[in-house]
């Protein structure tokens, strides 16, 4: 049987505006699942332990400005600051004149490269012609492109 066959579709059912049962769902929550607010107590308890602790922390930072002297060590800081960012930028320039030596010793070997390559090419085709002139080779006729024996032999 066909699986689109009509005893087997159903037919379906679309929400209506006049229907309310078939749109809507009703969600239960039971008692426990419900939050409570939490207690005074503990609103109270917990605005404790925050003011304590902010007096405490203001507490220790008196005592450490006392103790050191802050603002020698923010000078410090700061000289530290600016020192490290004098040698990184040192550095980069320093990377950067690296780079440009490199990319000039490349230039240079490519430029001996291409060079030595023009010259040999030039040389050999230099000698190439002369040889094949030297044997009488040109590009016209077939005759001529035999060796000088076997020319002499042809017109016998």
């Amino acid at each position: 049987m066909n699986p689109t066959s009509p005893s087997r579709v159903r037919p379906l059912h679309l929400p209506t505006p006049g229907n309310p049962s078939l749109g809507r769902r009703t969600v239960l929550r039971s008692k426990k699942s419900r939050r409570r607010p939490p207690s005074k107590l503990k609103h109270l308890a917990m605005g404790a332990l925050c003011v304590a602790g902010g007096t405490l922390i203001l507490a220790a930072l008196k005592a450490l400005v006392e103790r050191f002297n802050t603002l020698l060590l923010v000078s410090q800081a700061v000289a530290n600051l600016i020192r490290g960012l004098s040698l990184l930028a040192t550095g980069l320039l320093q990377i950067l004149a690296m780079l440009c030596v490199a990319a000039l010793a490349l230039l240079a070997l490519l430029l001996l490269v291409g060079g030595l390559t023009r010259l040999v090419r030039a040389i050999a085709g230099l000698s190439a012609g002369k040889g094949s002139r030297a044997i009488g080779v040109s590009h016209g006729s077939a005759e001529t492109t035999a060796p000088p024996a076997a020319r002499t032999t042809k017109g016998k």
